[in-house]
């Protein structure tokens, strides 16, 4: 049994990082399964894809919220939280009764085999982990984890601009992301609570809207 991990949103600002594993027998079962970058696809092509892997595949998908980043990063970095997220992810394949013997990870490290050992060192069974700058793109189990990933965090992000307008992408280069946290702020509630505070976005809008104030 090998499997793919991969992740969506670690650098978004809105939304939760959502961390998805995928498990198969061997790769032929993988042949024409996300075998491309779920970044590269259409968001139709995305869900077909992600589709035939749950029907298919065993997988688990994992969702850590805006508000629990931020509190993990009170004493973690961003990479810790996705090294434990991307183990948690391969403990739950395990005890489903999917246990790995080799887990191939995209690694967010820029060492992959220091990435690699950090996640191989909080499973609580046997498995040889393998990092891998661009896995997505390199490896089909590691794609499929990818699109599972992202078309879960999609999920998410749609059903959250249904319920408060536009919030874009949730990314910081979005300016309708950026535009949704401005409003927020121009209200002086609390900004909600999939908004990851911690960010040095939303502490740079703040200062800039503090500033426009004084003028």
């Amino acid at each position: 049994m090998i499997a793919g991990v991969d992740e969506a949103g670690k650098g978004a600002v809105l939304g939760p990082l959502v961390v998805a594993a995928v498990a198969s027998p061997d790769w032929e079962a993988l042949a024409g399964l996300g075998d491309r970058d779920s970044k590269v696809l259409s968001p139709r092509r995305r869900k077909a894809i992600c589709s035939e892997i749950v029907a298919t595949l065993p997988f688990a998908v994992i969702e850590i919220t805006a508000e629990a980043i931020d509190r993990a990063r009170g004493n973690q970095t961003m990479n810790a939280i996705v090294a434990a997220a991307h183990a948690d992810a391969l403990c739950r394949l395990a005890r489903a009764g999917h246990r790995p013997v080799v887990a191939y990870l995209d690694a967010c490290d820029v060492l992959e085999g220091r990435y690699a050992a950090d996640v191989g060192r909080r499973l609580g069974f046997t498995c040889s982990v393998v990092g891998s700058h661009h896995g997505d793109r390199l490896l089909p189990v590691v794609a499929a984890a990818s699109i599972l990933a992202k078309v879960s965090r999609d999920r998410v992000i749609s059903a959250l601009g249904t319920e408060h307008g536009p919030i874009g992408s949730g990314y910081p280069s979005d300016p309708v992301t950026r535009r949704f946290i401005v409003e927020c702020l121009k209200t002086g509630d609390p900004l909600p609570g999939f908004v990851r505070t911690s960010w040095r976005t939303v502490s740079d809008l703040r200062r800039s809207r503090f500033q426009t104030t004084l003028l």
